[in-house]
């Protein structure tokens, strides 16, 4: 008898896989966003130049914020250029990469934020070269032999880009072997952003950006005549 009402009772606090998601907690996550950025030697060249680019990070609840700003390349030029906090999203954190870098960035996922997007500022790019959006991964956990069920968590994003001399060729999740966010080898942005160099790829070409020792140079973008 004792054993038929543990059966009932754990069917009753039984939680579907769909319900789990459904019911996920989007809460502030410290450094629950890593990117590995690796850029060209080419990066945002303009008359046969290399120039830095100002990459931008958004966070937002929902998809559609991003999708509409990447779908209007004269809004997007305006957001970049604002420097501020980019209206309708959560949060947004920009940074400098220079022709040639290869940089690790180690950023706060901010409460509510459930999707992530990323526009790498070219000379004269559009939303489809320049903008990719990703949604933040969930962890889930099934439990119970008889009866399963479900919990589901955020995870952290890791993300590798690759920045091209006119568009983001590469931009993926995947797994990435770096140091733990507290390690002495990440250094703190004005942005509240993590940064740490990396070994470049592109060790033996030139080109390579001026920055301050915190890495939050102003972007040098070549004008339009």
């Amino acid at each position: 008898m004792l054993v038929a009402l543990a059966a009932l009772a754990g069917c009753a606090a039984r939680v579907t896989e769909e319900q789990a998601r459904a019911d996920v907690r989007w809460d502030y996550a410290p450094d629950a966003l890593r990117i590995d950025i690796d850029a060209s030697a080419r990066l945002n060249e303009y008359l046969n130049a290399p120039h830095t680019l100002l990459l931008a990070v958004f966070q937002s609840a929902d998809a559609k914020a991003f999708r509409q700003l990447a779908d209007d390349p004269d809004r997007l030029r305006m957001t970049l250029a604002a420097g501020g906090p980019a209206a309708d999203f959560i949060q947004t954190t920009r940074y400098v990469v220079a022709p040639g870098q290869h940089v690790a960035l180690s950023i706060d996922r901010a409460q509510q934020a459930r999707y992530v997007g990323i526009v790498a500022g070219y000379y004269d790019a559009d939303g489809p070269r320049a903008a990719r959006l990703f949604e933040v991964p969930l962890r889930i956990d099934k439990r119970g032999w008889f009866s399963s069920t479900y919990r589901a968590a955020p995870r952290t994003l890791e993300l590798k880009l690759r920045l091209g001399a006119q568009s983001i060729t590469d931009a993926r999740e995947a797994p990435l072997n770096l140091p733990p966010p507290g390690a002495r080898a990440w250094t703190a942005l004005d942005s509240g952003a993590k940064t740490l160099a990396l070994p470049s790829a592109d060790a033996n070409e030139g080109g390579s950006g001026k920055r301050d020792k915190r890495g939050n140079a102003a972007a040098r973008a070549p004008r339009k005549q």
